[in-house]
């Protein structure tokens, strides 16, 4: 590949930022950001809209250049819930119709394709292995979805998965976040030749943090997520601040986010009675007011029952704040006794006990260590040119 001409590469994407939602696949956004520094990217996103649909139409494209890369954003009306079997096959129909809309947007502003990249099985894959089947165009995919893992169980179905494994043998490659997460999905038959690691992508603004020791009263433990009380285990969590304020009072607890259950356990932290003093709600923050809440923290506390890889973990050990985390899914690849605290999942009393050693000087890190070790592996530059390498192989093969 010369150096002048770029690959032009459509993403299709099942997780993505949208205008009901801010949060849904920002990771999968700064891998294509990425992606797009070295090589030439367009977006498609679909969405199925299920009430209050205000259009006349029912197909709504919305055309936006999103940080350099060109995105179509497909809204497409649901079916009418009380066809039973009937709306199910209009809303297949539909999410393809919506998909070959936003592709032929972005197939003309990127003059071509030279390669798909699938995020998400496994619907969207069948486009993929389509293009590969009847043009000869190569597709690579990238999988974040735990519903692989045996915790929960959540990848069923004969024909689904017979699909996913014609999909999956017929790719380029196979990227996923964690070895955890590979190994999974290997073990339900979804075999490739060339499955990848890749890493999420830790943005810039956390990258050029130095870190330096925290000058404050009081040690300050910080939790960020999108507040999804199934997986991440936030009402356990505060029971745990409710005991360690019973305790002591050298703390305080900052919990970042927003999602389906913020009301309920900002409710569930009052009736607990956690003292105010010790427990603060942020909301939703993004980009420098994140950076500057998490580099004022001593320690990110992850008490999820299951997990593929969180990306705060990176954003947190790239500004050289430790980590104390569950022992579940790719999170021990990269949390270490030299960086973090890992403990068994629903072990509320484990959690407990390792906030009070760490409060009582038992546990100590070397934040410039922790800093200097993972800044350069998770940056968009690194896993860009990662990705053009695979793009690259892919294409030439």
């Amino acid at each position: 590949m010369s150096d002048s001409k770029k690959l032009k590469i459509l993403h299709l994407v099942r997780w993505y930022p949208n205008k009901f939602d801010p949060m849904p696949g920002l990771f999968i956004q700064r891998h294509i950001e990425a992606a797009n520094i070295y090589s030439e990217c367009g977006v498609v996103y679909t969405h199925l809209v299920s009430k209050d649909w205000d259009s006349v139409s029912s197909f709504v494209t919305e055309i936006s250049m999103i940080n350099g890369v060109p995105t179509a954003k497909v809204y497409y009306k649901g079916a009418n819930r009380y066809l039973g079997p009937l709306g199910k096959i209009i809303n297949i129909y539909r999410f393809y119709k919506a998909n070959r809309i936003g592709i032929g947007v972005i197939k003309s502003e990127l003059e071509g394709i030279d390669l798909l990249h699938i995020h998400i099985l496994t619907r969207l894959g069948l486009i993929g292995l389509y293009y590969k089947l009847t043009k000869g165009i190569p597709y690579i995919l990238t999988e974040h979805w735990s519903r692989y893992l045996d915790i929960t169980s959540g990848f069923k179905g004969f024909f689904r998965k017979l699909i996913t494994r014609v999909i999956v043998s017929h790719a380029s490659a196979v990227t996923a976040v964690t070895k955890n997460l590979a190994n999974a999905m290997q073990k339900h038959g979804l075999k490739n030749a060339n499955y990848l690691i890749l890493p999420n992508v830790v943005d810039d603004v956390f990258l050029k943090y130095n870190p330096k020791k925290r000058e404050h009263n009081k040690v300050n433990f910080l939790h960020v997520s999108c507040f999804e009380d199934k997986s991440k285990n936030i009402s356990g969590l505060l029971r745990v601040i409710k005991e360690l304020s019973l305790e002591r009072d050298d703390f305080v607890f900052t919990m970042v986010g927003e999602g389906i259950d913020m009301v309920d356990m900002v409710q569930y932290s009052k009736k607990l009675g956690i003292d105010e003093a010790k427990l603060r709600f942020t909301g939703l923050l993004e980009g420098k007011s994140l950076v500057d809440e998490m580099k004022n923290a001593d320690m990110l506390v992850i008490f999820s029952h299951y997990e593929n890889f969180p990306v705060v973990i990176n954003e947190s050990l790239s500004l050289g704040v430790p980590v104390i985390a569950t022992r579940v899914g790719g999170i021990p690849e990269r949390v270490n006794k030299r960086n973090g605290i890992l403990i068994k999942p629903n072990d509320e009393s484990q959690l407990l006990y390792e906030l009070g050693a760490y409060l009582n000087g038992k546990r100590k890190f070397n934040l410039r260590n922790i800093h200097k070790e993972f800044a350069k592996e998770f940056s968009a530059d690194k896993i860009g040119l990662k990705l053009n390498e695979i793009y690259d192989k892919a294409i030439n093969a």
